[in-house]
């Protein structure tokens, strides 16, 4: 508990001044005391250097990986492949879900709460001594990641999978020397406050970790970021940029299809990336691993190393394209963090055409197909009731999210049962609140209107709760309507307007507690139970990474 309410403090000392006279700023700073993004930075080589770890950490071998989308699920099959073919990794990755320690993995399993906790004092101990009275302790995510450094130094991994936290030429991660490899994932807009308002000034600030005489690798970009790429690699001495070729053009050597263990189209890209890392890193790492001469020679031939195989297709991601059962009712809860245009549209797809049939009741994080493991299923007789729990940040538009969920269940022929429901994620940038009462929903409210708008347009994309098994009931019953009174209360909206008081015109709810939410849908699970109907209740959890790890926390997938 101390080191989670010292954390707490940590990550909220850029609202308070700095031992060292000048505030902590992401942006440009806005007065006299306060700290560039470049100041804070550069500070970063200070810290490590007072801390006596500047040789350790830049001794180590790290594979480097920026980018907009599949960052994560990139260095995550990088971490797998690696870990199958015998090399000892740490994987750190940003943000975590339900615990902190999710962000420092060594062999694929987060750190001990021993080891987290003997590294975290250490490290704090040895700030306050050797900083704190004239640069000040660093900004939280500066914190961790030097606080990853020191884990993975200590533990004595062969190969670090390092993730951009934001950006890449201010991130903390960008203070090693020299990577073995850097990799960038695909490009858009996003953050742009921080990044800038084009994807070619964003490209930019990824390209900012490409180091001299380290190759660059690449996912295939629109030609504005991909010209910007190439110019920040001619800048840089010695950087070579290649484009990632396609997974297509991998064999196998028993000539299988290559499966991949994360679900998606849009995962054959990050996937076809972290096989050129690998090859690069394989290339490049001192000393090399002893299983490096027989892979390069099966990737020349151009097929992929079994072990590699094994591991693309044994790679998880929590929270993303995961697939639980409830405990509860006969239910599945389909998680993903998405909170971008490309990234709804991706799960939009996964959700509509994946979600066809029984899921066997298995806990998974999805491999595609049309069944559990890429299988079809048997037990689909009848279409699944398909239901929505929303919620994301305030700074995203909610047209930009909603918009590809809406046009993807209408061209799918998966319409999603009404009311689609939003609800308040119980913990946030700011902190965690469980178990939290009603809070504040106008801006849930907002993103129920712009629901309703789409569903207007794209009539196709809502079934109105009346549809076959439902006996003409709306969605939870008389309870859901008693919600629903409650939920125009807190919301501030009159009960002939409340979304959830499911007039004919609605398609959404308003729901002031995430837990409240969780209860209606399993209440329209029991429903459908009692009716005999034969359809099982799937529900797409998205929006925002803090909605998808409160919902793992609340399905006790906490551990």
């Amino acid at each position: 508990v101390g080191d989670l309410l010292l954390l707490h403090r940590i990550r909220h000392r850029s609202r308070r001044p700095e031992a060292g006279g000048g505030r902590w700023t992401r942006a440009a700073p806005k007065g006299p005391n306060d700290l560039t993004w470049e100041q804070q930075f550069d500070r970063l080589h200070l810290y490590l250097e007072r801390l006596g770890m500047t040789e350790s950490v830049n001794a180590m071998s790290y594979i480097h990986v920026a980018g907009t989308k599949g960052k994560g699920s990139t260095c995550a099959f990088v971490d797998a492949c690696l870990r199958r073919a015998g090399t000892r990794t740490g994987l750190y990755t940003s943000p975590h879900l339900v615990d902190i320690r999710e962000r420092y993995r060594i062999d694929g399993r987060p750190v001990s709460k021993t080891t987290f906790t003997r590294n975290f004092w250490w490290l704090h101990a040895k700030l306050r001594e050797t900083c704190e009275a004239d640069l000040g302790m660093p900004a939280y995510f500066r914190f961790l990641t030097l606080l990853g450094f020191r884990i993975f130094t200590d533990a004595a991994v062969d190969a670090v999978v390092l993730e951009v936290g934001l950006g890449g030429r201010l991130d903390a991660t960008n203070v090693i020397r020299s990577p073995a490899v850097c990799g960038v994932t695909s490009l858009g807009l996003d953050h742009v406050e921080v990044l800038g308002d084009t994807v070619g000034k964003i490209a930019r600030e990824k390209a900012g970790i490409f180091k001299p005489h380290c190759p660059a690798i690449t996912s295939p970009q629109v030609p504005e970021a991909m010209a910007s790429l190439e110019l920040r690699a001619a800048e840089v001495d010695g950087c070579s940029l290649t484009t990632a070729r396609p997974l297509r053009e991998w064999r196998t050597l028993g000539g299988d299809p290559i499966r991949l263990g994360l679900a998606g189209k849009h995962q054959e890209l990050n996937a076809a990336l972290a096989i050129e890392l690998m090859r690069a890193w394989t290339r490049r790492t001192a000393p090399k691993p002893g299983w490096s001469a027989e892979a390069l020679a099966c990737l020349d031939a151009g097929t992929l190393p079994e072990t590699w195989r094994m591991g693309l297709a044994e790679t998880e991601w929590f929270g993303r394209a995961q697939v639980v059962p409830d405990d509860v009712e006969d239910l599945s809860w389909y998680l993903d963090g998405a909170h971008t245009e490309e990234s709804m549209r991706h799960v939009a797809e996964w959700f509509c055409g994946r979600a066809d049939g029984d899921d066997g009741g298995v806990e998974t994080v999805d491999r595609g197909g049309d069944g559990p493991g890429g299988e079809k299923s048997s037990s689909a007789t009848q279409p699944p009731v398909r239901l929505l729990l929303f919620n994301c940040m305030e700074e995203r538009d909610p047209t930009t999210l909603l918009t590809p969920l809406a046009q993807t269940a209408e061209a799918y022929g998966a319409p999603i049962t009404a009311p689609a429901l939003f609800a308040p994620a119980e913990s946030s940038s700011k902190g965690l609140t469980p178990f939290a009462g009603a809070q504040d929903c106008a801006w849930q409210t907002k993103l129920a209107r712009t629901w309703d708008d789409l569903a207007r347009k794209h009539a196709g994309c809502v079934r109105r709760g009346l549809g076959e098994g439902s006996a003409g009931r709306p969605f939870g019953g008389t309870s859901a309507r008693a919600e629903g009174a409650r939920v125009g209360a807190a919301a501030g909206a009159s009960a002939s307007a409340s979304a959830a008081t499911q007039s004919p015109s609605t398609a959404s709810a308003v729901v002031p507690r995430l837990r409240a939410a969780v209860e209606q849908i399993r209440r329209r699970a029991r429903e459908e139970r009692a009716l005999g109907s034969g359809r099982r209740v799937h529900v797409l959890v998205t929006g925002s990474l803090y909605l998808v790890g409160d919902m793992l926390r609340i399905l006790g997938r906490a551990g």
